[in-house]
Formats: structure tokens, C-alpha cells, sequence
């Protein structure tokens, strides 16, 4: 009795099948070394600004420009993080003008990281408070880059991993029923 060739249409079904499960596959991969690449340097820049004294940092900042307080310029930076347990966090920096720091990205507006020394406060002629700052270092928020392509392959894989395994189960048993006739 000769065995009944499986339909093309069934064996490119099949083959997309496997070509979408490798793709997701790689996507995940290279989400998994994205983050640890962004995780690397967050660990070794905080290691460095740590070792150079530096303990504090500020999250999530977004470079304001200059101002003027008591007759001292500064330039001001805004840190905000939205915190769906303890609320909002906002906290307005300031560091002298005349100070000297490490810059990776001097044309970035937001979505930076400082690491830097709390010096005290100071409040403007409206008694808002600053804290003034000694900085060591501002660079991308590496943690948030990370988080925001983890939260993305996770998206990706939870949408297509069960559509994978219903379509890789129908076209299983779509072979075993042909098999058997």
C-alpha cells in the first residue's frame, strides 16, 4: 500500500510555521543581548561613579536648560518617574555652570541618567527647591532602554507563542489524519 504524499499547500504551511518560530526565536535572542549589553554598561558606569565617590543618581532626567538663582547660573535638570505603587517622583537639580563633568550625550534632552553627589538645596524667589548637585556623569538611562525592549519581546512572544502552538498542533494533526489514511 503506498503512502499518500503530503499536499504542498499543507508542507508550506508547515515550513511558515517553523520560519515564524525561528524568527521568534532570534527576535528573542537578540532582545535578551540587547539587555545585557544596555545592562553591562549600567553596571560598569555605576561601578565607576561609585568608585569615584559618586552615590547617588537620579533616573529618568530631562536636561531644562539654564536658570538663575540668588544670582548664581545653573543648569537644571528635571527627574521624573512615574511610580504606579508610591506615586510620582519628581525632583528638580540643579549644578553650577562652572562645573565640569562627564557629558556622554550633550545633545540628548531626556531619558538620562545622572550619577552625582547631593551638595543641598536652594530655593527660588516662588520657594521652589532644587537640590544642587556635584555630577559626575550623565548618560542614557540604560535600565529604562532595557525594560522598554524586554516589555516589547514579552508582548511579542505572549501574542505569538500560542498562536505557534495552536497552528503548529492543527497542522500536527492535520499530518496524523492524513498519515492514517
Amino acid at each position: 500500500m503506498e503512502k499518500k504524499k503530503i499536499s504542498k499547500p499543507w508542507k508550506i504551511f508547515g515550513y511558515v510555521i517553523l520560519i515564524i518560530l525561528a524568527v521568534l526565536v532570534i527576535f528573542d535572542i537578540t532582545i535578551w543581548i540587547v539587555y545585557k549589553v544596555h545592562w553591562n554598561k549600567y553596571t560598569q558606569t555605576l561601578n565607576d561613579a561609585r568608585a569615584a565617590g559618586y552615590y547617588d543618581s537620579y533616573d529618568i532626567c530631562t536636561r531644562q536648560g539654564n536658570l538663575v538663582i540668588e544670582g548664581k547660573e545653573y543648569v537644571f535638570f528635571e527627574a521624573h518617574r512615574e511610580v504606579i505603587l508610591d506615586g510620582d517622583y519628581y525632583e528638580n537639580l540643579i549644578v553650577s555652570v562652572e562645573d565640569e563633568y562627564i557629558d556622554k550625550y550633550p545633545d540628548e534632552k531626556g531619558n538620562l541618567k545622572i550619577y552625582a553627589k547631593e551638595l543641598g538645596f536652594v530655593y527660588d524667589s516662588k520657594q521652589e527647591r532644587y537640590t544642587i548637585i556635584d555630577i559626575y556623569m550623565i548618560d542614557l538611562c540604560r535600565t529604562q532602554i532595557s525594560s522598554d525592549w524586554c516589555w516589547r519581546a514579552l508582548v511579542v512572544t505572549i501574542i505569538m507563542g500560542p498562536i505557534i502552538l495552536i497552528t503548529g498542533l492543527v497542522w500536527f494533526i492535520g499530518l496524523i489524519v492524513h498519515k492514517k489514511k
